[in-house]
């Protein structure tokens, strides 16, 4: 063998060789299931994109992935379709313990430190005597520490994953000028899916706010479409309840519905209900257990949440005659003041109030508009 044949041997093992260490995982992220999950499929997404990064089949209870990241990001794990814990994807040997909590490389251990510390005030918080006064000037101060700690962990961690979780712990309570202004300040933050998508919300919310005219959308369902404008009727005011048959607070405020619905249907009041983040077997479960005499616009999904900017539920607009919104986010008695301010005095037109009247009565709960 001649000494350029030995060479190119050489040469190509050593780019084997070097291929091979490149292709050797950085981080690796290890966490124990139950073991009934064995055989069940695990994703590692990320947590602000929601993209499935990588799948692996559970174990003998054990939950392994393997693999290389160029930058640090928020992850989350599911397991047979459950949500799992937040981490920090970054190198190293990541552990998560039966308690969810992570470990062993740089970025995890500070997010912990941080939700460790929130754990420690709220037990330290329920062993006050709510009755003693001393012991509820320091629940007071715990509070105050708690409700900090977001803040804190983002000014500490200002342009990693860390930082931008604890930024969107506090993102949903702002207003756009102010995640705007958050931006202008941290560049970093644009980059995030999830405040992109909350920009996006809080726009279409500023959009659909209190004075502000409705937006109409369609929704389609066993071969049917619906529109809200099908339910808005001019001459009368319309009181649009965005609700889902699984939210608690939904429910209950149905109760109060019925009541303006009862005390202001022959006064030019009418209610649609649409069933949102629902399946329709569910919302026509609902409609008949709960008694609702309004129609309903069933598997709206998220076609009118996205239009609104609702990002919880229940949603109750009121919209006047003219289409306008005068009331939203109005719930339990800030509703039943707002729609008696609106309804005080008015009298509908009487060639909509027919009309009305035998639109209504051709939607029983038994009839549900689908």
């Amino acid at each position: 063998m001649n000494k350029t044949i030995t060479s190119m041997l050489a040469a190509a093992m050593l780019a084997v060789s070097a291929c091979s260490l490149n292709a050797q995982p950085n981080f690796t992220l290890t966490l124990p299931v139950p073991a009934d999950n064995n055989n069940s499929m695990a994703y590692l997404i990320n947590w602000d994109s929601s993209q499935k990064i990588d799948s692996v089949l559970v174990t003998d209870g054990v939950v392994k992935f393997a693999g290389n990241v160029d930058a640090p990001f928020i992850g989350t794990v599911s397991v047979n379709g459950g949500r799992g814990p937040v981490v920090i994807i970054e190198p190293g040997d990541i552990v998560l313990s039966e308690s969810m909590q992570a470990s062993g490389t740089p970025l995890n251990d500070k997010l912990e430190s941080y939700m460790k510390r929130r754990n420690e005030i709220v037990q330290e918080f329920r062993t006050l005597d709510q009755n003693d006064s001393i012991q509820m000037e320091k629940a007071k101060v715990l509070e105050k520490e708690y409700n900090q700690i977001s803040q804190k962990a983002y000014a500490e961690n200002a342009g990693n994953p860390v930082g931008l979780f604890w930024f969107l712990q506090d993102a949903y309570e702002m207003d756009l000028a102010g995640i705007d202004a958050a931006i202008a300040k941290d560049p970093a933050l644009g980059a995030s899916k999830r405040l992109e998508s909350l920009r996006t919300s809080l726009q279409a919310k500023a959009e659909t706010s209190e004075g502000k005219h409705y937006k109409d959308f369609t929704v389609s369902y066993n071969g049917k479409e619906e529109k809200l404008s099908d339910y808005v009727k001019p001459g009368r005011f319309t009181l649009v309840d965005f609700w889902a048959s699984w939210c608690g607070p939904c429910i209950r405020q149905t109760k109060v519905i019925k009541e303006l619905y009862a005390k202001y249907k022959d006064k030019g009041l009418d209610v649609v209900g649409v069933a949102v983040w629902d399946e329709p077997d569910n919302t026509f479960k609902a409609i008949k257990q709960h008694d609702l005499q309004w129609p309903c616009i069933v598997n709206a999904q998220t076609v009118p949440t996205d239009l609104y900017g609702i990002s919880g539920i229940p949603c109750i607009i009121l919209i006047n005659p003219e289409g306008i919104i005068v009331s939203r986010d109005k719930m339990s008695q800030e509703l039943i003041d707002a729609v008696d301010s609106a309804m005080a005095g008015f009298e509908p037109q009487a060639a909509a109030v027919v009309s009305a009247d035998k639109d209504t009565a051709a939607v029983k709960t038994t009839d549900v508009i689908f």
